[in-house]
């Protein structure tokens, strides 16, 4: 695959690449959003809640991810080298980390400008799947997240991180497809015309259901704990989480009032 490509003589790495134009695709849709549907929040409150949600979503990722490593090989001596450290810091992070710290910089941005919680998350949530799904779309490009081998897989021929000559699943399309369907539903089907604060737990328990499938076709190893990957269990963690929350919700809602909702 095509892990970086020249433009105007520079290098770029396709991941950062498709994740850069994911984020522009993502905060554009929010301001679309907001601006469509009936909500009071304004555009610069969304735009700073998604930088800063983006900031938090950078420090968890990486959080998440040096904890596992530490947790999986933090008693060999050679773990705590400043080669191997600087490897590890390169890469970007474990996606969970990312939600869960995306949603910490986010709310830590709502509570300080007193807005409203369920008014934003309504207007931002399609553009995480949006978003993660451009991010997968990366992922595939630099090798990373990479399948199981089958014979019907795609091969790596210049890969640096999955495999090379080897059919892998492409499961990191197979994840950005789902995304972008599930975004896509959302979109046409409005579930918060009529049911204000449902989007989130409805995203939650639908991406944690999809991302436990997901695992079972990842090839990358060292995931594992107690026949399943970390990921799989947090993704048991949060569907309930996502259950108690649709409940909620719903209950609160009663039958709701129906927006004047565009996008």
């Amino acid at each position: 695959m095509c892990s970086y490509i020249e433009i105007f003589g520079l290098t770029v790495s396709m991941y950062w690449l498709s994740s850069i134009v994911g984020l522009i695709f993502a905060i554009l849709l929010a301001l679309l959003r907001r601006r469509n549907i009936s909500f009071h929040t304004s555009a610069g409150d969304i735009f700073f809640t998604i930088l800063c949600c983006m900031i938090g979503a950078l420090i968890g990722a990486k959080v998440f991810q040096l904890t596992g490593y530490i947790i999986r090989d933090g008693a060999n001596n050679s773990f705590w080298t400043f080669e191997n450290w600087r490897g590890m810091l390169s890469g970007v992070g474990v996606f969970y980390g990312g939600l869960v710290g995306g949603i910490a910089g986010a709310l830590i941005y709502i509570h300080i400008c007193k807005l409203d919680i369920w008014d934003v998350s309504d207007i931002l949530v399609p553009s995480v799947p949006l978003f993660h799904a451009f991010g997968r779309l990366g992922c595939f490009f630099a090798g990373c997240c990479y399948g199981r081998e089958a014979a019907w897989g795609i091969t790596f021929t210049n890969s640096l991180n999955a495999p090379n000559g080897i059919p892998l699943i492409p499961v990191q399309l197979f994840e950005a497809g789902f995304n972008l369907l599930f975004l896509i539903i959302i979109l046409i089907i409005r579930p918060e015309r009529k049911r204000p604060k449902i989007l989130l737990p409805i995203y939650l328990i639908m991406y944690a259901v999809g991302r436990f499938i997901f695992e079972f076709f990842r090839g990358d190893i060292g995931r594992g704990v107690f026949l399943l990957s970390v990921s799989q269990w947090i993704s048991l963690l949060i569907i309930p989480v996502g259950i108690i929350l649709l409940i909620w919700t719903t209950s609160a809602n009663g039958h709701g009032t129906v927006k004047n909702a565009g996008i």
